[in-house]
């Protein structure tokens, strides 16, 4: 099994912030405690035999030196520059790459490159001495991009969505797929960018008239390898699958619960329900006081290992939750059919039972096969109504019959009481709470977004998320064990570097954290400022201060839950992790089943072809990962597009925004309405005539030389929208005041920047809709 401390110790060298310590040091700075000192120094030296980690001067720890060459991905930056990420860690991190020697590489790129040392880049700033010049492009990432035909001059382009060509692709014969101006195409490279030579492909797909909502999330999907169907052998596999399932019947090795009172309660656009839950107050049975079951969908049962269903989801790896339209990992005659815990019929579930005392602390714990039968689907609002004795404006958020069986409201209670409970021992425990906002869309007939409005903030949303961490805590407590290693839901905690700069950020804003912060410490933070100003840039700083989560067989635990054991269990229809858990789950019953002891049964377990190897683990878990942020990618790429889309018809107007980030060239601003990001220069910023704007990396803040003003995140403004270029993702705004701050009378007068892009703006629109009248 992967050593607790390895994740740590390899994120916190190669951050380009480290400087070599020794051990001592070392592992003071990763906060290690003093009954943890001798399985660290194990750590230590089991990286130091594998060769991750070298000895360096004065006994320092270190990572391996570059060498004369480094091999990995390339990531390109809009002005040109781009960073390697090596295949494997190295001292100095990622390999910065200037502009001129990239060899015309693009984002994605598999590629080696000469190392070249630059000792004065590295004096005195913090950066590698270390550059590198691309020599070969090994692999290339993709040859297929999507963007906006248009005709410039004499010649025919496409200009490609998003960042990732600066550059318009050049088309010689667009009219072979009887494309026209203003259609979104698919464009195929045939001769890649060079440094004075353009991108040039030829069309192999039109998506339909750019601008459209339909078109431009099919666009998304094709720009991020979403597929909207599934290979012919998939839905026969899958349709096999479903054939020799009988709803009426309930198989001898399943535990019938079908008379038992279980609901399901999700959004009010759900279509797969894959978790139901029940709930009892226990009598006289020790210290129990309440059973909690979670019932997930036994997906495992109808996708087997290797079959094309199996193939097909891992490649997918997971369900995409695109704007109006999802992206399933398992055909719907699974995912919306028989997997889906669908109201009054028989579903084989796996469920989970826990057993609480009246602090809400586990006692208990068991697996079984079972057979359920959901009797009630109620959405989050519903729910919540129904909690707080409002029958008549429940009934208004009902997507089934507006009936409900007598033991409605009362489990529903019994749930909000146990939830109640648990969500207090977890903060306890230091489970760490953001409060920040989310807002949902709101759309037009034909798709296009017309407003945001807040998200729900239910309770009941929290009730299902409660239940749904004791699952997943409870599968992962029974792999762990018995030693068994499984794919796991890992949150690192947070690098120490983040943390200073954490500190830093709330020294500035008013607010002291200790030099290591427990969660409980951070929690605390997030607490105090809860319902003040301070809130939103707080609670932001701390989320910019967490690692991402990822998937990984590694002990490494849960931050953010405040969990050393989790893996993810409840999700098995949307993603594939989940399925590789509940395959083990399943080996775990049958070798119970057949095995005397726990030994016995471990082995049986580790012998089960149901149980992936942890090397196989490995794989899964970076490769579902991927996905995962794949997925995030695309929904977020939409998301953007749709907004950026409404508000290019709201050019000049004003609104309130947070900064969620700051650099030498300027400052990002979300404006709270929607959610969404937009770029103000430094050459836009306020300040005294001449003023110029300095990031202070001690601080973290944008500093005017002759003013003194300051921006950091966090700071609350009011902007006014500048420019807007949807197909880019870019939006570029100014500052007009600080919010509670009364503004200057509107002028008409902007700045150079702004007055140009708002200029080029209009000029856009022009074009365009004389593009519409063409082809009309």
């Amino acid at each position: 099994m992967a050593e607790p401390f390895e994740h740590r110790l390899l994120s916190h060298l190669k951050d380009r912030r480290y400087r070599p310590t020794r051990m001592e040091e070392l592992a003071e700075d990763l906060g290690i405690q003093a009954d943890e000192l001798e399985e660290f120094g194990r750590s230590v030296q089991k990286l130091i035999d594998d060769g991750q980690l070298v000895i360096g001067r004065s006994e320092t720890v270190v990572l391996p030196p570059m060498g004369g060459e480094l091999i990995g991905s390339f990531r390109k930056a809009e002005r040109g520059y781009g960073f390697i990420v090596p295949d494997s860690p190295v001292g100095h991190g990622d390999l910065f790459v200037p502009a001129p020697y990239t060899a015309g590489a693009m984002t994605g790129d598999h590629v080696r490159a000469k190392v070249v040392h630059e000792p004065r880049r590295g004096k005195d700033t913090g950066k590698s001495p270390y550059v590198g010049h691309i020599v070969e492009i090994i692999q290339r990432a993709d040859r297929k991009y999507v963007g906006n035909l248009r005709k410039l001059g004499s010649q025919w382009v496409v200009e490609v969505d998003g960042k990732a060509l600066r550059d318009p692709v050049i088309v010689r014969d667009p009219h072979a797929k009887n494309a026209k101006s203003g259609d979104k195409v698919v464009v195929e490279l045939i001769e890649y960018p060079k440094e004075d030579k353009p991108a040039q492909g030829v069309i192999t797909e039109v998506l339909g008239e750019q601008g459209e909502p339909d078109v431009e999330t099919l666009a998304v999907m094709r720009a991020h390898g979403l597929r909207e169907g599934f290979p012919s052998e998939v839905v026969e596999n899958a349709r096999a699958a479903v054939l020799g399932f009988d709803d009426a019947a309930v198989p001898a090795d399943r535990e019938d619960l079908t008379g038992q009172f279980i609901l399901t309660i999700d959004p009010p656009d759900a279509k797969d329900y894959d978790d139901a839950i029940s709930i009892r107050r226990l009598e006289r049975e020790g210290d129990a006081v309440y059973e909690l079951g979670v019932h997930i969908a036994d997906v495992a049962y109808f996708v087997r290992p290797g079959s094309p269903l199996d193939t097909e989801g891992y490649t997918r790896g997971n369900s995409t939750y695109l704007p109006r339209r999802v992206v399933p990992m398992l055909p719907e005659v699974l995912s919306n059919g028989v997997c889906s815990l669908q109201e009054g019929v028989n579903r084989f579930t796996l469920s989970a039972f826990m057993r609480y005392d009246a602090q809400g602390n586990v006692q208990d714990q068991r697996i079984s096969r079972s057979v359920i039968r959901s009797a009630k689907r109620l959405t989050y609002i519903e729910a919540q109504l129904l909690i707080d004795d409002n029958l008549r404006e429940a009934i208004k958020h009902t997507k089934s019959e507006p009936k409900y069986p007598r033991q409605t409201i009362p489990t529903l209670k019994l749930m909000d009481e146990l939830a109640k409970l648990i969500r207090t021992r977890r903060l306890k425990q230091g489970m760490v709470v953001l409060g920040l906002p989310k807002v949902e869309l709101v759309f037009d007939d034909s798709g296009r977004v017309i407003d945001a409005m807040p998200e729900d903030d239910s309770f009941t949303h929290t009730i299902i998320e409660m239940f749904m961490v004791e699952a997943n805590e409870a599968a992962a407590r029974l792999f762990d064990g018995l030693s068994i290693p499984m794919i796991r839901r890992i949150h690192p905690d947070p690098p120490s570097f983040d943390i200073d700069e954490l500190r830093s950020f709330c020294r500035v804003a008013g607010f002291n954290i200790p030099e290591k912060p427990s969660r409980q410490e951070l929690q605390q933070l997030l607490d105090s400022v809860r319902g003040k100003p301070a809130q939103h840039a707080v609670h932001l700083a701390v989320l910019q201060t967490l690692s991402r989560a990822v998937y990984s067989p590694e002990l490494v635990g849960h931050y953010a839950l405040a969990s050393e054991h989790y893996t993810h269990f409840t999700s098995p229809i949307r993603r594939y992790p989940d399925l590789v858990v509940h395959r083990g789950l399943a080996a775990f019953l049958d070798a119970k089943a057949d095995s005397g002891n726990r030994r016995k049964l471990a082995q049986a377990m580790r012998d089960d072809p149901r149980v992936p190897s942890e090397e196989k683990l490995f794989e899964i878990g970076k490769h579902t990962s991927t996905t995962e942020r794949n997925s995030a990618a695309a929904e977020g790429n939409l998301r953007t597009y749709l907004v950026l889309d409404l508000l290019r018809q709201h050019l000049g107007d004003d609104y309130d925004g947070t900064v969620t980030g700051v650099s030498n060239d300027g400052a990002y601003v979300q404006i709270d309405r929607y959610l969404i990001d937009g770029f103000v220069r430094t050459s836009d910023l306020p300040g005294q005539p001449g003023d110029v704007w300095r990031l202070n990396r001690t601080t973290g803040a944008l500093v005017a030389q002759r003013s003194g003003k300051t921006m950091q995140i966090g700071d609350r403004y009011t902007v006014r929208i500048a420019k807007v270029n949807p197909e880019r993702r870019h939006m570029e705004l100014v500052i007009v005041s600080r919010v509670g701050v009364e503004p200057q009378p509107r002028q008409r007068k902007q700045s150079a920047g702004a007055r140009k892009a708002h200029q080029e703006t209009l000029r856009l629109k022009q074009q365009r809709r004389a593009e519409r009248r063409k082809r009309r």
